[in-house]
């Protein structure tokens, strides 16, 4: 059973995804079109692609090791469960809140249904919520973590081979359109939980059978070796026959490339784990596992700032609407120092004032929900702040 403290190893990991994630918006609204080719940008792109499969991949992590400690109160209506739910719920509030199509009741009221349907799309919030509850059910079920553990391994498998059949299947025919949204790809979801859920049973498996490993060093050892010969030998079957029915959007969907993922995650995470006693010790590792402890933040905040106003800002006080790799760099830094800051107040303030802390984001959901119920369908920040 997994001991009652931090694993500053995972929180680390998941700090160094949060931080990696802001690059990831930054570059993607401001790098100029014409820089989006050669190998600097294929080679930082596939690094992108590492970000969300680990950010979820470390939600699963987490979730093994809360069913660890408390398994048995989460199969029953115990505070503790009450607990967990009221943070997914929050999770999945501004998960939805932050694909809102128009922030004002007045004008959706008066949209047509299409317009209307973008906010039922699933990105990486409400993937971790919907897979997250799903693996609560499977515990409760199965009623053992060990049993729980390996099922949620084998829908990870299910999900990396089947989803291209799903998808083929064409699920717009067949289902009512907000459930074909939950798990179709572009242009309905960007993070549809067919594939996306897989990484986070990915996380519980992966996770649950490292924490029971009577030699965690020896393990550790051998999952980063064995990350990186299973990378190469992805890569040496992928064009070889027969051809298989994922073959034309492998780089979308396909069991070679979620576990391409999943080796660069655990990859990451066995090598945090085997250098752990000096994390332990390090300024730097620490920052990384507040900014892991905080990801929520750092996600919903960096969101806010680069998909709502940062392009119509910048335009306006520079002119331009691209920029090169060191225009993106700079902006990237000028937006993640502040939020750090910030961050780190945050964190301060909820250790020391958690009853008030807890008010002060009921507050913030209900000045959500007001905002949105009271704003003109005109209501323009940008054009508020800027004259």
């Amino acid at each position: 059973m997994a001991q009652a403290r931090r694993f500053i190893f995972l929180d680390v990991l998941r700090g160094l995804a949060a931080l990696w994630m802001i690059q990831v918006h930054v570059l993607n609204v401001l790098l100029d079109p014409a820089l989006r080719t050669g190998w600097f940008f294929d080679g930082l792109n596939i690094s992108n692609g590492f970000v969300a499969p680990t950010f979820i991949f470390c939600a699963g992590s987490g979730l093994w090791i809360a069913l660890s400690r408390k398994g048995e109160k989460f199969r029953h209506l115990t505070p503790e469960l009450l607990d967990y739910l009221r943070r997914l719920s929050y999770i999945l509030f501004w998960s939805y809140m932050l694909h809102v199509p128009f922030f004002s009741l007045d004008r959706t009221l008066y949209e047509p249904v299409e317009n209307i349907l973008p906010w039922l799309q699933i990105d990486v919030l409400q993937t971790i919520v919907y897979s997250s509850l799903a693996v609560l059910v499977v515990h409760a079920l199965s009623r053992n973590l060990r049993t729980a553990t390996w099922i949620c391994g084998a829908l990870a498998v299910v999900i990396m081979t089947g989803t291209a059949f799903v998808w083929l299947a064409g699920p717009i025919w067949w289902l009512p359109r907000p459930l074909s949204i939950m798990i179709s790809p572009l242009p309905d979801s960007p993070f549809p939980l067919l594939p996306w859920s897989c990484y986070l049973f990915a996380g519980v498996f992966v996770t649950g059978i490292f924490m029971t490993s009577t030699d965690q060093r020896r393990l550790a050892m051998r999952m980063a070796i064995g990350s990186v010969l299973l990378t190469v030998v992805i890569f040496a079957i992928r064009n070889l026959p027969p051809m298989l029915p994922w073959d034309a959007i492998w780089w979308k969907t396909s069991p070679g490339l979620h576990l391409f993922r999943i080796c660069g995650t655990v990859l990451g995470m066995s090598l945090l784990y085997l250098v752990e006693d000096r994390l332990q010790h390090s300024k730097v590792a620490r920052g990384l596992q507040v900014i892991g402890n905080e990801s929520l933040f750092i996600y919903i905040s960096h969101l806010l700032i680069v998909y709502g106003s940062m392009g119509a800002i910048i335009r306006a006080a520079t002119g331009l609407s691209y920029m090169g790799y060191g225009g993106v760099a700079i902006v990237y830094v000028i937006i993640t120092l502040p939020l750090l800051g910030i961050m780190w107040w945050w964190h301060g303030f909820k250790r020391e004032r958690p009853d008030l802390a807890r008010r002060m984001l009921a507050v913030q959901v209900l000045w959500m929900i007001l905002t949105f119920l009271l704003l003109p369908d005109d209501f323009d920040l940008v054009r508020m702040l800027l004259g």
